[in-house]
């Protein structure tokens, strides 16, 4: 290198480093994963009383008095667990089961913790002799809702139960997502007399998915909730056709993401033993590898933050709970569901 050279490096050489620098500034951030989770809350009730349903349990002279300030601490666990399932970032859909009425979502989404996401909410009041019923948060930066229904089910004998909630959406990737809520009838008479029940919302549910599989080809479908079933039980496999992932995967068949830890034994609630009542099933275009939405049992789990969780007395974990027979203050009896998508 001769002496003019060198000078000429010399002087533009600021000029080169700023200009690299620049151009790390300015490079477009890599693309966040879309983020989707479920949560039974376990009776989400403001404390008021309701004369159409059957919430006096949850007033300030119910059973286990039901006070503002148990719903206000309600309210801030319930946006803890939100904030904290996708930290630093924030779950773009919330799924719910559990909440009593529009009032306590939207206190839900005024917390501090969330009020700056500014969740949208898509609720439905239902049928539901208790008055509970499912919901869906979305945040509208990043997912558009086009249309939404509650699909109703009628149970065998005429028993009112909660809608499954469909909402049809776009991402900002123009990808459309059709996403289902569900909380299905409960084993309340045991898990025999009531299958029939599961299975008169899986058929409902199945129908649906049906007609949106005529209408457009390989949709991607998105299936939330707590199903009273786990995921080998008839209402599962049969009544809505879901499988596991582990089986070879068809585009318009239906997976359950979390079956690997249901047949590890993990679960979301417990009563005698774990049980997988809430599941995250997709179609199973989406776990093809191929352009657009994509996931994995390895994007999808159940998340156990220890504040979540209680030790028994022979020091076995428990969901913390927000009451039973008394008030405990906790969180709720079942644990959240996450998944994450990517697009290609």
């Amino acid at each position: 290198m001769n002496i003019k050279t060198l000078l000429f490096v010399i002087a533009f050489l600021p000029w080169f480093a700023a200009s690299a620098q620049q151009g790390k500034k300015s490079a477009k951030p890599a693309k966040q994963p879309f983020v989707a989770m479920f949560y039974n809350v376990e009776n989400l009730y403001d404390t008021q009383d309701d004369p159409k349903i059957n919430d006096d349990e949850f007033t300030p002279s119910g059973k286990v008095p039901w006070t503002e300030e148990r719903l206000q601490t309600k309210i801030d666990h319930t946006a803890q667990v939100i904030t904290d399932i996708d930290s630093p970032g924030m779950p773009d859909l919330v799924g719910f089961a559990e909440v009593e009425n529009q009032l306590v979502l939207e206190m839900l989404t005024s917390a501090p913790a969330l009020s700056k996401t500014k969740y949208g909410i898509v609720h439905y009041d239902s049928p539901d002799e208790r008055g509970i019923d499912v919901a869906m948060l979305y945040n509208p930066a990043t997912f558009k809702v086009i249309s939404s229904e509650p699909l109703k089910v009628v149970l065998p004998g005429g028993d009112r139960t909660r809608d499954i909630l469909y909402v049809k959406g776009k991402l900002n990737s123009d990808e459309i997502l059709h996403v289902f809520i569900n909380h299905w009838p409960s084993r309340r008479e045991g898990t025999e007399l009531s299958e029939p029940r599961r299975l008169a919302a899986a058929e409902v549910l199945r129908a649906k998915l049906d007609e949106v599989q005529k209408l457009e080809k390989s949709p991607n479908i998105l299936i939330l909730g707590d199903f009273n079933d786990e995921p080998s039980n008839k209402s599962i496999a049969v009544g809505l056709k879901a499988m596991s992932p582990a089986m070879e995967i068809s585009s318009n068949n239906l997976y359950g993401l979390l079956y690997p830890q249901f047949e590890k034994g993990e679960g979301s609630l417990y009563y005698k033993d774990w049980d997988l009542f809430d599941q995250i099933i997709v179609s199973g275009n989406m776990l093809a590898d191929k352009k657009g939405l994509h996931t994995s049992v390895n994007d999808a789990a159940i998340f156990k933050a220890d504040y979540l969780l209680f030790k028994n007395k022979t020091g076995e974990s428990r969901p913390n709970r927000t009451m039973g027979d008394k008030y405990f203050g906790g969180y709720s009896d079942h644990l959240p569901v996450f998944v994450k998508f990517t697009v290609k």
